[in-house]
C-alpha cells in the first residue's frame, strides 16, 4: 500500500484535495498561486484579475489563466477590451496600441508578454 491509498483502496482525501490544489482545479488557488510566485506569473494573475474586471465578472480570473482560447473566443466583447486597455495602461503605464491587428489584445499570452517586456 503507497501512502496515497487508503487501506480500502481509495484515494486518502488529503492527498486528492493537494493533487486538486496542483492540478489548479480548485477556484482561486490558480490565481493566488500565480500571483504568489512573482515574476510573469504574478503580472499573470494581476492581468487575469484585470479581464475578469473589464468583463465585469463574466469571465473569472481562473477561466483566463485555464484557458488555451483567445480573449474573444472567451467571450470578450469589444468594450471589455477597452476597458481592459485602460486599466493596463494606467496599471502598468504601458501604451497599447490598437493599430496594426495588437495580436497581443487577443491573445492572454502575448498581452502578459508584452505587458512583462515593457515594465522589466
Amino acid at each position: 500500500m503507497t501512502a496515497q491509498h487508503a487501506a480500502g483502496g481509495g484515494v486518502i482525501p488529503e492527498v486528492a484535495v493537494q493533487g486538486a490544489v496542483d492540478g489548479g482545479v480548485i477556484p482561486g488557488v490558480a490565481v493566488r498561486r500565480a500571483a504568489g510566485a512573482g515574476g510573469t506569473s504574478g503580472l499573470a494573475a494581476r492581468l487575469a484579475v484585470m479581464i475578469s474586471t473589464a468583463c465585469d465578472g463574466r469571465l473569472t480570473a481562473e477561466e483566463v489563466l485555464a484557458a488555451g482560447a483567445s480573449l474573444s473566443a472567451l467571450g470578450v466583447t469589444s468594450l471589455a477590451l477597452l476597458r481592459l486597455i485602460d486599466a493596463v495602461e494606467d496599471e502598468f503605464d504601458v501604451a497599447l496600441d490598437l493599430g496594426g491587428g495588437a495580436p497581443y489584445l487577443d491573445s492572454f499570452p502575448l498581452l502578459v508578454g508584452y505587458v512583462d517586456a515593457r515594465t522589466s
